[in-house]
């Protein structure tokens, strides 16, 4: 909780002894399941899970009375969401800095041993792959959806941009990930192009 205690004490002023108790174990609580999905988002390396769940927590403590308000599963939805866009954040951060240096190759370490570390999955997706899988997402509305996804808008912009409810947005944007999970899968298809749904 070491890195908890550190948050803001400028934004912590704002709320009294009472919000203060209930935030601490609203944190409490929360904090190991969020650390658990930090874990697997990172589990490539190179971003910090503790570093995601004190950003969560962080912008938790922000918004701390709309989520007193909220019920169980709507907070758990948040938090998760939030965690999420902090680790693509991180992701897009880290994707700018290897695209301007492109003469350098990012490998991850090898084990001691000396023997290659296997590939990801996602390390394998070549940027074409991922460009005709996004072209196959079908009804087309997924695949816009996912264009602007990739370009870096928010739900709320999307949502405005296609005319459609934020939430509808957000189950675009989850079934145009599980298409493109299947579409990208080893085996999928050849290595000339992605087979057709």
């Amino acid at each position: 909780m070491e890195r908890h205690e550190k948050m803001g004490v400028g934004v912590r002023a704002t709320m009294d002894d009472g919000q203060h108790r209930q935030f601490d174990a609203f944190a409490r609580s929360r904090r190991p399941g969020l650390l658990r999905l930090a874990r697997r988002l990172c589990s490539g390396g190179g971003i910090d899970p503790e570093d995601l769940v004190q950003e969560t927590l962080e912008r938790a403590y922000r918004n701390f009375d709309r989520l007193v308000a909220e019920n169980p599963g709507a907070v758990s939805v948040w938090l998760s969401t939030t965690l999420s866009n902090r680790f693509l954040d991180h992701c897009r951060r880290r994707r700018t800095e290897v695209l301007g240096a492109p003469s350098l190759r990012v490998v991850q370490d090898q084990e001691v041993s000396g023997e290659p570390v296997p590939l990801e999955q996602w390390e394998q997706v070549t940027r074409a792959d991922f460009q005709r899988a996004i072209e196959q997402l079908r009804p087309p509305h997924l695949r816009e959806a996912y264009r602007l996804h990739v370009a870096g808008l928010r739900y709320r912009a999307i949502a405005k941009q296609l005319d459609a409810p934020e939430g509808t947005v957000g189950r675009w944007l989850s079934e145009a990930r599980q298409a493109l999970r299947g579409l990208l899968a080893p085996g999928a298809a050849s290595s000339e192009g992605r087979a057709r749904p």
